[in-house]
């Protein structure tokens, strides 16, 4: 190997490990900001809520899933928020803030953009394929009209869409009797039973997921409990 060969591959080797080292730095600044950023949100949401009982929402899109019907309008907290947390989709981040569990005690959450983006990818694939008359790409039935998503049927690789929960751990993606597509996060959620070593008191297990989690489970299905299993339930 001539010296210009050797010089462009030792570049090459330098690049990828500065590129390797500031996205370890930059995943590592996230980590810290999320935890502060959701605070500050939440404290000035606790605030807000001193002069209205009317939460600060964005107008939810159609067909919208239970976190994305509540996904906060910053542009109405100015009185009590000065700008967006840096890690918000207003400011360029990977995170959509929500309010979980509004009824009972208001909670400041995030969706991951990422995996929302992955989800509207597919249920836009799912949608051109019934469009086309073509079958609902379903496979084995998992709950009450709910489906693992055949990616052989809807000709697309299958997607390896990654818990917020755990990165190591992949969801299954479902699909409904009418072609609408959802998470299955099921595994997590027997981690966190299986953690607390009792019959939970919630209704919907999903309430186990983001209660110590900076996440809400987007685009999962209900999740009850009965007799021993979480048993999904689509909307």
């Amino acid at each position: 190997m001539n010296r210009v060969k050797k010089t462009f591959y030792l570049l090459c080797l330098v690049f990828l490990l500065t590129g390797c080292m500031r996205t370890e730095q930059f995943n590592a600044k996230v980590s810290q900001e999320l935890p502060e950023n959701i605070q500050r949100v939440q404290t000035a949401l606790d605030e807000y809520q001193k002069g209205t009982p009317v939460f600060p929402l964005k107008k939810a899109p159609a067909n919208a899933s239970l976190y994305q019907k509540y996904m906060i309008d910053f542009s109405k907290m100015k009185n009590v928020l000065s700008e967006p947390p840096a890690t918000s989709f207003e400011k360029g981040g990977h995170y959509i803030y929500v309010i979980a569990d509004p009824g009972k005690n208001p909670q400041v959450r995030v969706m991951d953009l990422r995996i929302i983006e992955q989800i509207r990818k597919l249920q836009a694939q799912v949608d051109a394929q019934l469009q086309d008359r073509k079958p609902l790409p379903k496979g084995e039935k998992v709950g009450q009209n709910l489906y693992l998503l055949d990616f052989k049927v809807l000709g697309e690789n299958k997607e390896q869409i990654s818990s917020p929960y755990s990165s190591q751990q992949k969801l299954p993606v479902l699909v409904d009797g009418k072609g609408k597509i959802y998470l299955d996060y099921r595994v997590e959620v027997m981690q966190k039973l299986e953690k607390e070593g009792k019959d939970p008191k919630e209704k919907d297990l999903r309430e186990l997921l983001y209660r110590d989690s900076y996440f809400v489970p987007v685009f999962s299905p209900a999740i009850h409990y009965e007799k021993g299993d979480p048993v999904l339930r689509a909307d």
